[in-house]
């Protein structure tokens, strides 16, 4: 099962280059994923909410952890492809449970820096299609 959405990409609030470095998610998402994301994330600004079509695909999940002094919610993670990129690229769909975005962004985290490998600046319209991992 799977699910093609378009969008443009946005600069987000720089705060996915914070929480994929944090050991608490970077170890889970090497486990995960198979590698160590490239310390961000791509923003895509969707054209449509997609929330409710992501709940039709079974995400591989990042378990949430604590300190002693905060709490870190889980993430759902996607395989996913770029069209009309390399399909031979490694990129996931990531959504997690505390963020500051809505459903119509979706962020996209790889082991390469995804918008200097796609030459990729913001406002530049892109396709992804999400999977389930199974």
């Amino acid at each position: 099962m799977s699910l093609t959405v378009s969008g443009t990409v946005t600069s987000g609030l720089g705060r996915g280059k914070e929480f994929v470095t944090m050991e608490g998610y970077a170890d889970q998402f090497e486990d995960l994923l198979g590698y160590a994301p490239y310390p961000g994330t791509l923003n895509l600004a969707l054209d449509s909410d997609i929330g409710e079509q992501l709940a039709t695909l079974e995400p591989m999940r990042v378990d949430g952890w604590e300190t002693n002094t905060e709490t870190f919610g889980a993430v759902n993670c996607y395989p996913a492809s770029l069209g009309p990129a390399d399909n031979s690229l490694r990129v996931h769909a990531v959504v997690p449970d505390k963020t500051d975005h809505d459903t119509s962004t979706i962020e996209l985290v790889s082991p390469v820096r995804l918008r200097d490998q796609l030459d990729l600046a913001d406002d530049e319209d892109l396709e992804v299609t999400v999977f389930s991992p199974r």
